[in-house]
């Protein structure tokens, strides 16, 4: 089991990135809804009930200032339950007779902080710059905007479940799912009947390899609607047999099978460059996997 504290740019998707696990579990484990996580900021704005309240005060000489944070609370209700509202911003009665509205949120997220008409009446902890002496408190309007959500909060925990990701050998099921079904080529490139009337058809890590192939053999630039798709292996075959040119064949052999997002990583075992073909051998690793394919190409 992983604790994880939310910070204000976590998502729910990009945790389950993270812990290579799928979000939608994230969601059921921790009980979630939609939006399922929320920064501080976004919940004050969105769950918290809240509105104003009228204080006055009898008649003094020096103004008063009530500080952020102070808090005011209902009266007990059947239960014995007290719900608190704290200020958001400094209120400031002036000297005299004075009264005003200010707007105060309730220090619980969600339709619990909703409250009737008139039943804030008490005081709970106030900071001021002077004795505040005898304050009338109230709501003259209800508070009705409080949300319950099932989501978490930015400081608040979320529970990461990691008893089912995939460990060193990962389940058939993952590896086919990763690498979906294609029709199945000869290393020609023709399509090959099943013998049922139909083609053929490669899934699972075959389809890795086989994909992997068509990458290496496929001139880059010479499909009009995937340019990048491919290699350019073929502008390293016949010339001189430079020390550099099996390095760069490696490196354009790396580069080309990594736009495969089912791979993780590629290691180019043996190369060997003929007048006119490239032979490669490398090892594949597929994605979220340490389930390692070999394969060797011409090209």
């Amino acid at each position: 089991m992983i604790e994880h504290v939310l910070n204000d740019a976590d998502t729910i998707q990009g945790l389950a990135v993270l812990y290579n696990v799928k979000w939608q579990d994230i969601a059921d484990y921790n009980q979630l809804e939609y939006p399922y996580t929320m920064t501080s900021r976004q919940a004050y704005y969105e769950l918290f009930a809240g509105g104003y309240i009228k204080i006055s005060r009898d008649q003094v000489q020096q103004a008063l200032t009530i500080y952020a944070g102070s808090q005011f609370v209902t009266e007990q209700d059947a239960q014995g339950i007290q719900k608190q509202y704290e200020l958001t911003e400094d209120a400031t009665l002036a000297a005299g007779l004075a009264e005003g509205y200010f707007y105060v949120r309730c220090t619980t997220a969600g339709s619990f902080g909703n409250a009737i008409a008139g039943s804030i009446i008490g005081i709970g902890s106030i900071q001021s710059n002077i004795s505040y002496g005898q304050l009338t408190i109230t709501n003259p309007d209800p508070f009705s905007n409080g949300k319950d959500a099932k989501v978490r909060l930015t400081g608040q925990v979320i529970y990461i479940d990691d008893s089912d990701q995939i460990t060193q050998q990962p389940s058939v099921s993952y590896i086919q799912e990763l690498a979906g079904t294609d029709l199945l080529f000869t290393p020609d490139g023709d399509l090959i009947d099943d013998g049922s009337g139909d083609w053929d058809s490669v899934s699972g890590s075959e389809n890795i390899q086989q994909s992997a192939n068509n990458r290496l053999v496929t001139r880059r630039g010479s499909l009009t609607q995937h340019p990048t798709y491919g290699s350019r292996l073929h502008e390293l075959i016949g010339i001189a047999q430079a020390p550099y040119v099996k390095k760069l064949i490696e490196l354009d052999v790396i580069e080309t099978l990594l736009d495969d997002e089912r791979i993780e990583s590629v290691v180019v075992n043996f190369i060997e460059v003929t007048q006119t073909s490239i032979y490669v051998d490398i090892t594949i690793t597929a994605a979220g996997t340490e389930s390692q394919l070999q394969t060797t190409v011409a090209a």
